[in-house]
């Protein structure tokens, strides 16, 4: 029997082992494994319209419920509805890639510093994914990947 992470068509070459853009890293340790970290700006990502994530963070939550993570990386501020607009197309994106498996779905938006005002009009701005709203998690740049699925 294969696990729902197994029936998964991504290709391997957008695939990363690290999760770093724009000077800001996340750490991958204690995630729940196994997991596929999918690189959005890979030509060869599944990636769908022209807003994106940065990266898609897909793991088996045992071998029929599977966790999605959209995330966005900022080294420094950020504006908050470009960045709910490219969590919405991760989140349309993972829509595609998951398809009908069930799935625990976290948007996350990970910076060195923001302002205060943008970090109040994010909460704003939820991600839709499957007719559901979810609200943007905020990390710091350095942070653990696995807290936002605590």
């Amino acid at each position: 029997m294969t696990s729902a992470l197994e029936r998964l068509d991504v290709d391997a070459s957008c695939l990363s082992q690290e999760c770093e853009k724009q000077g800001c890293r996340m750490e991958l340790a204690d995630l729940p494994h196994p997991f596929l970290l999918i690189d959005m700006d890979h030509r060869e990502s599944p990636a769908e319209g022209s807003s994106r994530c940065d990266y898609l963070l897909v793991g088996a939550e045992g071998s029929k419920k599977l966790y999605v993570v959209a995330l966005e990386l900022k080294s420094s501020g950020f504006r908050a509805v470009p960045v709910s607009r490219q969590l919405a197309g991760g989140a349309k994106t993972a829509t595609a890639v998951v398809g009908k498996a069930p799935c625990r779905f976290v948007p996350v938006v990970a910076h060195d510093g923001a302002h205060r005002s943008q970090i109040d009009k994010l909460a704003k701005h939820p991600v839709r994914f499957r007719r559901r709203r979810y609200a943007i998690q905020l990390m710091k740049c350095g942070e653990y990947i696995a807290d936002a699925l605590a």
